[in-house]
């Protein structure tokens, strides 16, 4: 299979790009129109394209919200009518306006910034043309640096690189190691069109979390709670059903903390 991958070079298309086979790197789509974006699907002719690429920093979003709408919803919709299997990723930001508590199963989604806004639109209006399509609303996620990779802080990172930190007691939200993420998409490739929760379910608070991950790992960074945080904790019975599962969020933890040695941070 061919499968082209947008964004190859980013945190989440790099990973995927080390373990899919027949994955190739798509150029930028940043400044290709719809015509353009249709004439280089013609000339691939892909099995099918994973689509990473987003404006997906929030505040990003608010300060320029043309060039958002046209990565974040735009450019999506257009490679999804080309007619090729396409894999899109969303994000659990969708749940962002939700009142009720989660776990949120796939029609809940309430969205209450402009990034989330712009998500469930481009998931409507992709399956609206292309009813194949899956739409993969991601977990925060994180991983350790990879050389040539942008690497944002993420949990594991603030979590060996700070002396303290605050997380909510009273909220819960699903942390996935993103290397699960690219190791579940050849699976997802093969998914039923439509929404999929997509990453480790958790049923810790995200203070419960990171005290259960510092204590396994003997780190000693102070940890307090009491913060509110908004719950964007997600029901993945869909995925699994669909045959893609995922550890849960601290089994995920230990098992990223166990592939890089980390027992031995800071001592």
């Amino acid at each position: 299979m061919k499968i082209l991958v947008t964004g190859a070079r980013g945190f989440v298309g790099a990973r995927i790009m080390d373990v899919l086979d027949g994955a190739q790197a798509a150029p930028s789509l940043r400044d290709m129109t719809r015509d353009d974006i249709r004439r280089w699907i013609d000339a691939e002719r892909p099995d099918a394209i994973v689509h990473t690429a987003a404006v997906s920093d929030i505040g990003e979003c608010a300060a320029d919200p043309e060039g958002s709408y046209r990565a974040n919803v735009d450019i999506p919709v257009w490679i999804a009518e080309t007619g090729v299997k396409a894999v899109l990723f969303s994000s659990d930001q969708v749940y962002s306006g939700c009142i009720k508590p989660g776990p949120y199963v796939e029609s809940d989604a309430c969205p209450e910034n402009l990034y989330s806004r712009e998500k469930l639109e481009m998931e409507e209006r992709v399956l609206s043309v292309n009813p194949d399509a899956v739409l993969l609303r991601a977990t925060w996620m994180y991983d350790m640096p990879r050389y040539g990779t942008p690497n944002r802080p993420n949990f594991l990172t603030m979590m060996l690189g700070r002396d303290a930190l605050a997380f909510s007691d009273r909220a819960y939200r699903g942390l996935t190691y993103v290397r699960e993420v690219a190791a579940n998409i050849e699976a997802a490739l093969r998914l039923p069109g439509g929404a999929y929760n997509y990453g480790s379910e958790n049923d810790l608070t995200t203070f419960e979390t990171a005290r259960r991950f510092a204590e396994a790992l003997d780190l000693k960074v102070r940890l307090s709670g009491d913060i509110w945080e908004h719950d964007f904790s997600m029901n993945c019975d869909r995925l699994r059903a669909g045959g893609v599962a995922f550890s849960s969020t601290l089994e995920g933890l230990l098992r990223c903390a166990e592939d890089y040695n980390l027992s031995n941070w800071r001592k």
